[in-house]
């Protein structure tokens, strides 16, 4: 005997039946991967430490836009709700004879983040290879107004991108910016390497600083205690933050399980090795583990010799001195260009604080008294690199 369908009958406003299968009969819905859940709960229960992974909360507001390994900083308070960028004077953001149009695109801030929208641009303007009318953008976030290409920055960007001009250089690869958006957006591992004194470690503090981890504090360590428990301690308060490991020359190889958990996701921990090379990373780490991080090479002052000027004015700048690079004589200015440097960044700043107290106590004894040394030490300091009294013109 056929066994009959069973079917609910409706009768209509006009009185029509309808036939239609019954509820209780139709097939359910299958979707694949899941599993019958519970009730939904009255209260969802907060993520732990582990589960929330390096995830940034808190006030990442944009305060400039930078033209991409250029000059050109436009400041952005975060008082100003729009503005306009284009070729002309008139505009907020004024790039003339850059091949932008007239009035190229309008920003409008959106909380901490910019929507830019073209403003029928001749050129276009584009996000992620990709021509667009209308993005919204957040720090760290590469856009171009064709031809030009520039980047959001916040104020931690802003603050610490002159320190990372300063230890990278200009025209090596990866540039400053591309290593500021790097460590202001990713959270890739990183191997620093390249001669001592090269301010590898203030770098890869500088880098923390502007990372999405900088709400949890840095860890450095300069060995690995043998102790598991020690070990499982390091990795716990570098959870969802950075640490930060040098490898000394010739250092023995590091604990396997050790280098296996730092580099695991699941402890959310970005690893910056400071190394002499790759090579001696890969002796004392993973093999595999080394080859996956982004590699940065610290050039050596000795490379850098048309950087000498701009970095002395940084040096003097930052300890409030009234000279300048400028002021000193001409055949003192070539002999600090000339120069090796072999102690590199901390070399450099060893001279010109001596140069400094020099100009400041108007004589080499005083000068050397201020220092703690001898005269005799101070004068042979100066004239090692080449440099002749008076060292300032005037």
């Amino acid at each position: 005997m056929a066994q009959r369908s069973r079917v609910s009958r409706t009768l209509t406003k006009t009185g029509r039946i309808l036939d239609t299968p019954c509820t209780l009969c139709r097939p359910s819905v299958v979707v694949r991967g899941m599993v019958d859940s519970p009730k939904t709960p009255a209260r969802t229960d907060p993520l732990t430490e582990v589960q929330r992974g390096a995830w940034f909360e808190g006030t990442d507001a944009i305060t400039a836009i930078r033209e991409y390994d250029g000059t050109l900083e436009f400041e952005l308070p975060r008082e100003v709700q729009q503005a306009t960028m284009g070729a002309s004077r008139k505009r907020n953001l004024s790039l003339p004879g850059r091949g932008l149009s007239t009035t190229h695109c309008l920003l409008e801030r959106r909380g901490d983040r910019l929507r830019l929208l073209d403003q029928h641009s001749t050129n276009g303007m584009y996000f992620q290879d990709r021509r667009v009318q209308d993005i919204t953008i957040a720090p760290g976030d590469l856009f171009t107004l064709a031809p030009v290409t520039f980047f959001a920055l916040n104020d931690e960007m802003r603050a610490h991108r002159p320190t990372i001009v300063d230890i990278i250089g200009t025209g090596f690869v990866p540039s400053a910016d591309k290593l500021l958006i790097e460590a202001a957006r990713g959270s890739s591992n990183l191997i620093l390497t390249g001669e001592a004194n090269c301010d590898q470690d203030r770098l890869a503090r500088t880098i923390h600083a502007v990372s999405l981890r900088r709400r949890r504090s840095i860890v450095e360590i300069t060995e690995i205690p043998d102790d598991r428990t020690k070990q499982r301690a390091i990795l716990d308060s570098a959870a969802r933050s950075t640490l930060v490991l040098p490898i000394a020359a010739g250092q023995r190889p590091l604990d396997p399980t050790f280098c296996s958990m730092v580099c695991s996701p699941s402890f959310h921990v970005r690893v910056i090795v400071l190394a002499s090379s790759i090579d001696a990373a890969r002796d004392a780490l993973n093999r595999d583990a080394v080859d996956q991080m982004q590699h940065v090479w610290v050039r050596p002052l000795a490379l850098r010799s048309t950087e000498i000027d701009r970095l002395l004015d940084r040096i003097f700048i930052e300890r409030d001195a009234t000279v300048r690079v400028a002021d000193l004589t001409p055949a003192n200015l070539a002999a600090l260009r000339a120069h090796d440097w072999p102690d590199n960044l901390l070399g450099l700043r060893v001279i010109a604080d001596k140069m400094l107290a020099h100009a400041t106590h108007h004589g080499l004894r005083p000068a050397a008294r201020a220092l703690g040394m001898p005269a005799s030490t101070l004068h042979s300091h100066l004239v090692g690199i080449g440099l002749s009294f008076p060292l300032f013109a005037g």
